[in-house]
């Protein structure tokens, strides 16, 4: 029960935070600290579920039942990067979107951020059907007004109401799926089920499950409600919504899946395959866009997808009886989570310090920011490595095992869906590198494009802080990974009862020598950096660094630079929603060459969009049910009535 508590005074404490900061009156340091507080108190229990695997709960009389709050494995893994990433976000907001912000939404904004984090909180320990759907749905909410802070521009409105009609077609499905598992298992308590002899009702469940935390967790073709969620939010709340919220949604899968003695045949290969495409639109979307924001939200449908397939990996081991299988998905995936929640969470901050120093998200205007802020350029390289898989940092790891899934089932009855993850997790990582190229190249290398860079400069240790803070947890995952896999090992056997623990026996010796070898590149790396700061071309040296190749210009042109629609140009053929108008030369004496480039979402916005404006034009000819008079919804209370009496008097008589 002790940590039951210890994450129930966490949320307090988060609430106690959002509530504070609507007095106005009162010192803003109390709220902050009050937040970090609960945070600290969260990472403990976290950090303590993770280390004994014993697993706490606490049974209370609520809606005529029985409800329980419970700790576990599994509940500890997601609520370590819950408090971690929001901790560190409410370090980086007091600087980014201080209470006094010009815009005046910064109470607003840390009462929304304060509550989020709390309901996440209650949400990952909920045993309970409709305690788990009343903390979904104030999660969702929250979200929403959250994405919605700059509301007085349309296209944030336009973003903040997708993700509500989205986020609530979810909750619908997940109402549905409590509905069935309470008629499985005869209760609303979220407790192992029984061996059943109605298969179809457990494949209903599970697809029901698949769906409404799909839409959370942004799998394709689920997805389109992110991008522009993730984009219009402050940067730190971009963060904790990619880097958190969206992992609700795997937690969901693994939670419910976790509460069945078998798997149905066939869920965990769809799975893998939609895991596989998801990984591959969103890293392929990715690469063509301009908005830096909107290319990191492509990220982590790309991430989310690599996630989908560890969980689809272990689901299929679930399935065909297969331990190894069952350890290397499910914990490949949840290695994963955590590890897209340190280096996504880097990669919003460092966004958010070239927002606010800049004020334009458009990679085109910026360059040459490394010698105007060193030091954000500096903590942004072991992000663009990690998100790249590249030693020694976390993701390198946590992908490695999910190759060693994937090649373990391709001998194990799912051939075609392990091939089809094989090429997508090699065609994911490689283009993750290209597309970081561009964002870091074009956004720190080269010269300035436009004047917005010419007043930039790093921002202050309230936000660099937190980004160093991550800087270290990357390299120190990556490095010191194999002493995780005990951990691991317990939250899969949470996921999968009766999996043995395998991890730590059959991958121990393999991480040894990869640490090793990582230690090897890491040492190497720094002693190439030594002699090179000693070379006497070097800054500090004798003699002045050779200026750049200028390709022939007296001095370096923004005009000469490659772009970031060079690097999108070069992959077009990956992107359908990408179209490029180029006025060529043509004539002895042309006009100036011209080239645009437009990216839409080939399924959100060329397909989904359309239809969806459609069947709102349709919906819209119902306003004039409500004109606005008490009289008239008092007819449509009575009439509703009616109907219920009606309906009651006819079921009688045909069950009579």
């Amino acid at each position: 029960m002790l940590d039951v508590a210890l994450v129930l005074i966490a949320a307090c404490g988060w609430i106690g935070a959002s509530f504070l900061s609507l007095v106005p009156h009162v010192d803003e340091r109390w709220s902050r600290w009050l937040g970090v507080g609960g945070a600290l108190i969260g990472s403990i229990s976290a950090v303590h579920g993770l280390m004994s695997g014993v697993s706490s709960h606490l049974d209370f009389s609520f809606w005529h039942g029985t409800a329980r709050l419970e700790t576990d494995a599994l509940s500890a893994a997601f609520l370590l990067p819950v408090h971690l990433v929001a901790g560190l976000g409410v370090v980086y907001g007091k600087e980014y979107w201080p209470l006094n912000h010009p815009k005046g939404a910064g109470r607003s904004l840390r009462f929304h951020y304060g509550m989020l984090v709390a309901a996440m909180s209650c949400l990952l320990v909920a045993r309970h059907g409709l305690l788990f759907l009343l903390a979904w749905e104030i999660m969702a909410v929250s979200a929403f007004l959250l994405i919605g802070t700059d509301h007085e521009t349309p296209e944030v409105r336009r973003a903040s109401w997708v993700y509500l009609v989205c986020t609530h077609t979810g909750t619908a499905m997940l109402t549905a799926m409590v509905i069935l598992l309470a008629r499985r298992s005869g209760g609303l308590l979220w407790l192992p089920l029984p061996a059943g002899n109605s298969p179809t009702l457990d494949a209903w469940i599970l697809l029901l499950a698949i769906l409404g935390f799909g839409f959370k967790a942004g799998f394709l073709p689920l997805h389109f409600w992110l991008p522009s969620a993730h984009a219009s939010a402050p940067s730190h709340v971009s963060a904790i919504l990619s880097a958190v919220m969206l992992k609700t949604g795997i937690y969901g899968i693994l939670r419910i899946s976790g509460l069945f003695p078998s798997i149905p045949g066939g869920f965990g290969a769809a799975l893998l395959a939609l895991g596989a495409f998801s990984a591959v639109y969103g890293v392929g979307n990715a690469l063509a866009q301009r908005d830096f924001k909107r290319l990191l939200a492509y990220s982590s449908i790309e991430n989310l997808g690599i996630i989908g397939m560890g969980v689809g990996l272990g689901l299929a081991g679930r399935a065909s009886h297969d331990p190894w299988l069952v350890a290397l998905g499910f914990g490949g995936a949840v290695f994963h989570v955590w590890n897209h929640a340190i280096f996504k969470s880097l990669l919003f901050f460092g966004a958010g310090s070239i927002l606010h120093a800049t004020g334009t998200r458009d990679m085109e205007s910026l360059g040459g920011l490394a010698s105007r802020m060193p030091l954000t350029a500096l903590l942004m390289v072991p992000a663009v490595l990690a998100v790249s898989a590249l030693p020694p940092f976390n993701a390198f790891l946590s992908e490695w095992f999910l190759y060693r899934g994937v090649f373990a089932s391709l001998s194990r009855g799912y051939p075609w869906s392990a091939a089809l993850a094989l090429v997508a997790l090699a065609f994911t990582g490689g283009l993750a590198a290209v597309a970081f190229a561009k964002f870091y190249g074009i956004l720190f290398l080269g010269t300035s494009r436009s004047p917005a860079v010419e007043h930039a400069h790093d921002p202050s240790r309230a936000m660099l802080l937190p980004m160093a803070i991550l800087v270290c947890l990357s390299l120190g995952t990556g490095l010191a990974g194999v002493l995780l896999l005990p951990c691991l090992d317990r939250i899969v056997a949470v996921v999968a009862p009766g999996s043995p623990a395998m991890l730590a026996q059959g991958l121990g010796a393999d991480m040894r020598l990869l640490v090793a070898a990582e230690g090897l590149l890491v040492g190497a790396g720094l002693s190439a950096y030594l002699w090179w700061r000693r070379s006497p071309s070097s800054p500090g040296g004798e003699s002045p660094r050779p200026p750049t190749w200028d390709c022939g210009y007296a001095i370096p042109l923004a005009r000469a630079e490659y772009t970031g629609s060079s690097f999108s140009d070069t992959w077009a053929a990956l992107q359908p929603g990408l179209k490029a108008k180029i006025r060529r030369i043509t004539a002895l004496f042309p006009k100036p060459a011209v080239f645009r480039s437009e990216f839409r979402d080939l399924v959100g916005e060329m397909y989904l969009g359309p239809r969806m404006e459609r069947i709102a034009a349709r919906l819209l000819r119902f306003r004039g049910l409500q004109p606005g008079y008490l009289s008239i919804y008092i007819l449509y209370v009575l009439l509703a009535l009616l109907g219920a009496f009606l309906w009651m008097i006819l079921r009688g008589r045909l069950l009579g």
